[in-house]
């Protein structure tokens, strides 16, 4: 693993939340032997308002800068990160590319770089620095190179230009750019890699991984043939092949289908809520999901095969696997890695059949051998993957 360095990461996403993140795992790993300021992607002054009346999404006063912006928190495994609440900027995602949209592109990224400039400062952070950009090319592209870096890391986990417009609008032109000024590029899946590597100067494939101790709670050796629960764990949104999941609603009466996550899609939650022998949970904190695996059969990934599905390496995968539970997929990109070990098809007639035979023909020895391939496909054995190609770009940049 790195060891005594410090590493800035510019991330897309925020710290805390109701599903588990893979960058902010990789970061709390990192943190036990490193130095780390986790900077939280900015809330625009659209979402303070929103804001109001969910007084959970934002912290007001870090936001306004009322309160320390530097938030420090000790990690379960002895590590420590800092947190930084960068200003609120201007929502601009909504306008065409122009004069407009770059004018204000460059102020936020000011904000954020003054922002991030006196927290490297304040925490002595500002040699032997690693600035780890985790799908943000945006504040990547215009602010990457002015914090004094020795490695800049563009850190991808999912398909820019199959996801939202919000997101995919300016996205693509700004992952583009970023992707040619950083030193590599680390993606989670084989799909990622065939998209980017023509276009930056290293790409490296690191995969998502599975918080194995905390699934590992919802294992059952031995499984209870006399119930059916088909379990879903993950979001609800445009990527469930509906057609696939409608027929095992109704090819399946007699079982119960559980779904826990967060809900996205108002035609997703729509189909579902009609069947009366499906479930539907809504999101849980990461703490509160092995009570759940523990009473499923099976779970399930029917995920659709487009541009945005194939560059997805899922988590869920490893944590299904990690509960011992039999998993049936859809072939919505490479997981190959799991062909001796789950069910993949895209045939719907075909994913019926093969989530009853899982259910009738799971012994606790397939239980087992499924937790042993989880418990290889941990975020500490990743952090030593990801160690292991910085010091290659590195040495590569000497």
């Amino acid at each position: 693993m790195l060891y005594n360095r410090n590493i800035l990461c510019i991330s897309g996403t925020e710290w805390n939340g109701n599903y588990i993140k893979a960058v902010v795992e990789l970061m709390k790993v990192l943190s036990t032997k490193n130095k780390v300021l986790f900077v939280e992607n900015a809330y625009t002054y659209k979402d303070a308002l929103a804001g109001v009346s969910d007084k959970d999404k934002i912290d007001f006063a870090r936001a306004f800068g009322l309160k320390d912006r530097i938030k420090t928190i000790r990690i379960d495994n002895g590590g420590t990160v800092h947190i930084l609440f960068p200003p609120l900027v201007f929502p601009i995602n909504f306008l065409p590319n122009g004069a407009l949209y770059n004018n204000l592109l460059k102020f936020n990224a000011w904000l954020l770089r003054r922002s991030v400039k006196k927290a490297l400062k304040r925490l002595d952070m500002q040699s032997e620095l690693i600035n780890f950009t985790s799908f943000n090319p945006g504040m990547g592209l215009m602010t990457g190179r002015t914090f004094n870096e020795k490695t800049l890391i563009y850190h991808c986990y999912d398909e820019i230009k199959g996801a939202p417009l919000w997101l995919s609008k300016h996205g693509l032109r700004l992952e583009a750019g970023f992707m040619k000024m950083a030193d590599a590029v680390i993606v989670t899946s084989k799909g990622l890699y065939d998209s980017k590597k023509d276009f930056c100067k290293q790409c490296f494939i690191v995969k998502n991984a599975v918080k194995a101790d905390l699934f590992k709670k919802g294992f059952n050796k031995t499984p209870d043939h006399s119930k059916k629960v088909i379990g879903y764990v993950g979001t609800i949104d445009d990527r469930s092949d509906y057609d696939i999941l409608q027929h095992l609603f109704t090819g399946m009466p007699d079982a119960e289908f559980v779904f826990v996550g967060r809900i996205l899609s108002d035609r997703g939650e729509a189909i579902l809520r009609k069947y009366p022998n499906v479930r539907v949970e809504g999101p849980k904190m990461p703490e509160q999901l092995p009570p759940y695996l523990r009473t499923f059969s099976v779970g399930i990934i029917p995920f659709v095969k487009d541009d945005f599905t194939k560059g997805i390496y899922p988590m869920k995968i490893n944590e299904y696997l990690a509960a011992g539970l039999p998993v049936v997929s859809t072939a919505f990109g490479d997981i190959a890695d799991f062909a001796n070990l789950i069910k993949i098809t895209d045939d719907k007639e075909t994913f019926l059949q093969y989530v009853q035979s899982e259910i009738t023909e799971d012994t606790p020895e397939k239980r087992e051998a499924r937790l042993k391939t989880a418990e290889n496909n941990t975020w500490d054995q990743r952090v030593e993957e990801i160690s292991a190609v910085i010091e290659q770009v590195e040495k590569g940049l000497e």
